[in-house]
């Protein structure tokens, strides 16, 4: 079975890294996968290569450059003759459905990745003619569609007017992802000058509103009238890092909340282990990949109810879930695992185990092996 991955870029991020997870361990399986990146940054390129995984840099000029990227791609598909054509995210999605007049015997898939009409509604009029456009060609030119959580999978039904989006999580490398026996705690804490008696809350993510930063910094000044004072190490980049360093200045924080810039996946695992607890109150989730990683490390996670995080996380079983918004609920939540050793405990070793059992990548491959099995032969429409 031969499969071509698209994907707009290669950059370090969220979808990106799925597809790096995922890849590979198809291989293992027997499948022939090679990947396409429509455009630059192909950063995340080498990691695939280093695996004898051929990516494909297609080197699309913008966006829209319509007859360039056909072009290149449909000469790909010429050459290639793949059995699957599977896209992730809106332009690779586009442009695989555009290939369906020169290449039709080839079955395509797409993977819906995020909340997108929830977080950008499409409220002018070219995104809403962008949005019927990319109901046309899901419906007409796609086989098959897939959502990384139930959340995503049902939001893509609505909007985009489709009978059936499958539900394959995300998965994750447990086998390189996991708490390190040997770990020097007070080496990395002292490194962002924590004490070792500071209560510690990791906050990875980008700084944009979907995450929700005013209501942790809300939330932070609930437990410090409690006389509670975790130390709250934020760790991204985004539209809204001026506005956040303003608001920890305006409500007296900067002794307790320190925003970082974003550092190496492999450095963040390890701070994320040093720390007490992760807590990230988003409004919207796709699926929560920082939230999973978090729970790969055994560490206890608060999150909010949304999205595809009530997929992710059995709330008191394997993580806390609060209602999005509700910061005196957030702060009960985080004042109850800071004076509760066992209860964090507890909980992380049960969403380590929720990890491997429910979303490593092994898992997630198996599924879509026997998934691709069933488009072949025509079994899932």
């Amino acid at each position: 079975m031969k499969i071509l991955h698209i994907i707009e870029s290669l950059p370090i991020g969220g979808a990106e890294q799925v597809l790096i997870n995922l890849v590979p361990k198809l291989c293992d399986r027997g499948l022939n996968c090679e990947v396409a990146a429509l455009w630059s940054p192909y950063t995340l390129a080498s990691k695939l290569e280093s695996q004898n995984i051929q990516v494909h840099r297609l080197n699309i000029p913008s966006r829209w450059s319509l007859i360039e990227a056909n072009f290149k791609l449909n000469k790909l598909l010429r050459k290639k003759q793949y059995d699957i054509i599977h896209a992730h995210l809106f332009f690779s999605e586009f442009y695989t459905a555009l290939t369906y007049p020169l290449f039709p015997s080839a079955r395509r898939v797409v993977s819906f990745h995020n909340l997108a009409y929830a977080s950008y509604p499409a409220n002018t009029l070219w995104k809403k003619n962008r949005k019927q456009m990319h109901s046309f060609l899901i419906r007409n030119c796609i086989d098959a569609q897939i959502g990384v959580s139930t959340a995503v999978a049902e939001h893509y039904a609505a909007h985009l007017k489709l009978k059936n989006v499958n539900v394959i999580h995300n998965g994750f490398p447990i086998d390189e992802l996991y708490p390190s026996a040997t770990l020097n705690k007070k080496e990395i804490q002292a490194r962002y000058n924590i004490h070792s008696h500071e209560f510690v809350i990791i906050v990875p993510g980008r700084l944009v509103p979907e995450k929700d930063h005013a209501v942790l910094l809300q939330t932070i000044k609930i437990l410090k009238q409690k006389n509670l004072c975790p130390k709250v190490l934020i760790f991204g980049e985004g539209p809204l890092k001026d506005w956040l360093y303003q608001k920890i200045l305006k409500e007296q924080l900067l002794e307790q909340v320190i925003v970082h810039k974003p550092i190496p996946h492999q450095e963040l695992m390890r701070v994320v282990q040093a720390a007490d607890i992760f807590v990230l109150p988003s409004i919207y989730e796709g699926f929560g990949l920082a939230h999973a990683e978090a729970m790969a490390m055994a560490k206890p996670v608060i999150a909010t109810r949304v999205g595809g995080l009530t997929d992710l996380i059995e709330n008191d079983v394997s993580g806390i879930l609060v209602p999005p918004k509700d910061a005196d609920s957030l702060a009960n939540a985080i004042a109850q695992l800071m004076k509760d050793d066992y209860k964090r405990e507890q909980l992380g070793q049960a969403a380590r185990k929720r990890i491997e059992t429910c979303f490593s990548a092994n898992v997630i491959a198996d599924h879509y092996v026997n998934f691709y099995n069933k488009i072949l032969t025509n079994q899932q429409k």
